[in-house]
């Protein structure tokens, strides 16, 4: 008699079978330190008996400050095991930040490594969750070694949380559900088509998760989270080629480092076959720079979002062919998304309507607005988040769509482009002025490394950042701007350094530019 396969509904249990397919695989390795398939399922498995023994259950919530690191997928997978909820912070949020992000989701465990306990001493919030553990002193070994199959979460719960920043400045606790991770491997595996004999270098935690339930080996690189910019290119390289590395995924900051740094040198990566960025836009002058850089390697600039990931994605070299004074091409969406282009509205649209009422909304081929999907790998809900709810999502009979706060459009061919974020757009006698182009245009000019277009009151204000080394008149360069770019009124600002976002230090903080520029 046949039977019939349970799911799987707890991505935990993909480990358990990767540990029986692939045993003493190296699963992850990080500064020197390897652990197998086998080695990690069954630390996993001691650390949910000893969480168990300490009365942690399914349901409950653990706030997570161990950085990108083997003893980072052990408690993480050994979270989803448990059936409880991971909920991660940035390394670089501020206190404030953790204080209101902690209101928002209450936890029951703290785990962290020992610099991470100093936030006991000025938080409050972290005083007051009921169960502290130090990662590096406790060997969480429970008393009673037995076998606890992974639970089996209602499709609703919550397996990840993690923050990002609202519009009004509160954090938005972005709640991934365990049918959320398992469709968005499934996305990840047809998009990236990963082998298991890959070895991918990884600088994005979720690309590790995904890489062990597909029984690939992950490298961590040496790098400070904190600092993405500060990753040493040649360190990098010596990674890639002493674990042969054959695909690795990260933030364009790396890969620009990278780049620079074998161009300068003549050397290239060994063994890479595949490239993946993400997290920031990448310009044409970044391709062009990464395809001379790895000319036997494909590049694929990937776009997405902490709430959609990936959207759409496009080849470094097929960017470089296409005209990009319009808009940033960043591909034809995922065969696993649906994407419209709806009106750009201010404020919340009615959180549920019809389809009827939806339809005037999108826009037809051609026309910018916002870029709004909907998908099996689409986030739905926030956690305790009812502003960030109506402010970033759409019901329409029963399907929920998320609002990027990207401004694009489609081409008749179909392919998106990217305009820039709505919020940052300019309106300056009744005409619209999207950023990418500016900054793309901006980025054809030699001697500027960055520059944007800002409005501030009633002035139009032009910054750049000019690359290292060099220096310009004003009158000279506000000429050779204009050549270039045909721009409102503007009074051009050059400053040493424009301020990048904290999380992967590859595009603009437009927020802390503005405060910079206004106390200058």
């Amino acid at each position: 008699m046949m039977t019939t396969a349970m799911p799987i509904t707890n991505i935990a249990q993909l480990l358990i079978d990767n540990a029986t397919r692939f045993g003493e695989k190296p699963a992850i390795i990080h500064k020197n330190q390897s652990i197998s398939y086998q080695a990690l399922a069954e630390d996993v498995q001691a650390m949910v008996g000893y969480f168990t023994e300490q009365g942690l259950k399914a349901g409950d919530k653990f706030l997570i400050f161990v950085p990108m690191s083997i003893d980072l997928y052990k408690v993480l997978l050994a979270v989803f095991h448990l059936g409880a909820t991971a909920v991660f912070l940035d390394a670089w949020s501020t206190q404030n930040r953790l204080e209101k992000a902690l209101s928002i989701v209450p936890c029951q465990a703290f785990i962290g490594i020992p610099k991470a306990h100093l936030l006991r001493v000025t938080s409050k919030a972290i005083r007051h969750i009921p169960l502290h553990f130090m990662m590096s002193f406790l060997a969480f070994k429970p008393k009673n070694p037995n076998f606890i199959p992974p639970h089996h979460p209602e499709l609703d719960a919550a397996a990840l949380i993690t923050f990002t920043t609202g519009s009004t400045g509160l954090p938005k606790a972005a709640k991934r559900t365990h049918q959320f991770l398992l469709e968005q491997h499934v996305i990840l595996t047809h998009h990236l088509k990963p082998l298991v004999a890959d070895v991918d270098l990884s600088t994005l935690p979720i690309f590790v998760l995904h890489n062990l339930a597909v029984g690939m080996t992950s490298v961590i690189p040496d790098f400070d989270p904190r600092h993405p910019e500060a990753i040493n290119p040649q360190t990098m390289l010596a990674e890639l080629n002493k674990y042969r590395i054959t695909s690795t995924v990260g933030s364009p900051v790396f890969y620009e480092k990278l780049a620079n740094y074998c161009l300068a040198n003549a050397v290239k990566p060994q063994m890479l076959e595949r490239i993946f960025l993400g997290g920031a836009p990448v310009f044409p002058r970044l391709a062009k720079k990464l395809v001379q850089a790895f000319p036997e390697t494909a590049v694929e600039i990937v776009y997405g979002s902490t709430e959609a990931e990936p959207i759409s994605s496009i080849l470094a070299q097929d960017l470089l062919k296409t005209e990009t004074s319009n808009g940033l091409l960043v591909g034809t969406p995922s065969e696993s998304i649906v994407l419209r282009i709806v009106q750009p509205t201010e404020g919340a649209i009615p959180a549920c309507i019809t389809p009827k009422a939806f339809e005037p909304l999108c826009l037809p081929l051609g026309e910018v607005g916002e870029i709004c999907v909907s998908g099996k790998h689409v986030l739905t809900h926030y956690f305790n988040s009812e502003e960030a709810q109506k402010l970033n999502k759409i019901e329409v009979a029963g399907t929920i769509w998320h609002r990027t706060g990207d401004a694009g459009y489609l081409d008749a061919q179909g392919q998106l482009f990217l305009m820039g974020r709505l919020k940052q757009k300019l309106v300056v006698a009744g005409v619209d002025y999207y950023l990418f182009p500016v900054e793309n245009s901006l980025l054809e000019l030699p001697l500027i490394e960055l520059g944007t277009l800002l409005q501030i009151e009633e002035s139009v204000v032009l910054v750049v950042e000019l690359k290292k080394g060099m220096s310009l008149n004003q009158a000279t360069l506000k000429q050779a701007i204009n050549e270039q770019i045909n721009l409102p009124k503007y009074e051009l600002r050059i400053i040493p350094k424009i301020p990048r976002d904290p999380r992967h230090h590859s595009k603009i903080d437009y927020d802390k530019l503005k405060n910079l520029i206004n106390l200058g």
